[in-house]
């Protein structure tokens, strides 16, 4: 009898702190949360790439064994002025990718450099007479 209410004290315990724990972690990633807005700019002349609609994705660090992996945490549209507005973790090593129709760019960039409220520019590059 008194080793059922033992097992059974110990899941509760356990149980309790992992939910303690879990609460704790999901405060501090809304202190991580900003807001930035990227910009798809055309190497060759420096103008956003208007009503081009190109695909962003966006990768943050994961956990790697032996070498860095970058999980996906979204792809977005750019809208009709060349720009998409997401919400990130800046807490983590940030990856960042701009495709469309034969063109190509990206950057990445390490905790603390992107700022709330900050604009990106992503050059990108013509794939075509390659």
């Amino acid at each position: 009898m008194q080793s059922k209410i033992l097992k059974i004290s110990i899941v509760l315990y356990v149980l309790l702190v992992a939910i303690l724990n879990s609460n704790c972690k999901g405060k501090r990633d809304l202190e991580d949360q900003i807001t930035i807005t990227i910009n798809s700019i055309d190497k060759e002349t420096k103008q956003r790439r208007i009503n081009k609609f190109d695909s962003v994705v966006v990768r943050k660090e994961g956990i790697g064994y032996t070498t860095k992996t970058f999980d996906k945490i979204g792809e977005y549209v750019t809208d009709s002025t060349g720009s998409v507005k997401i919400k990130i973790d800046s807490s983590k090593i940030c990856d960042i990718s701009v495709s469309g129709l034969n063109v190509l760019g990206g950057d990445m960039y390490y905790p603390g450099y992107l700022k709330d409220g900050q604009e990106v520019n992503i050059e990108v590059i013509s794939l075509e007479n390659r």
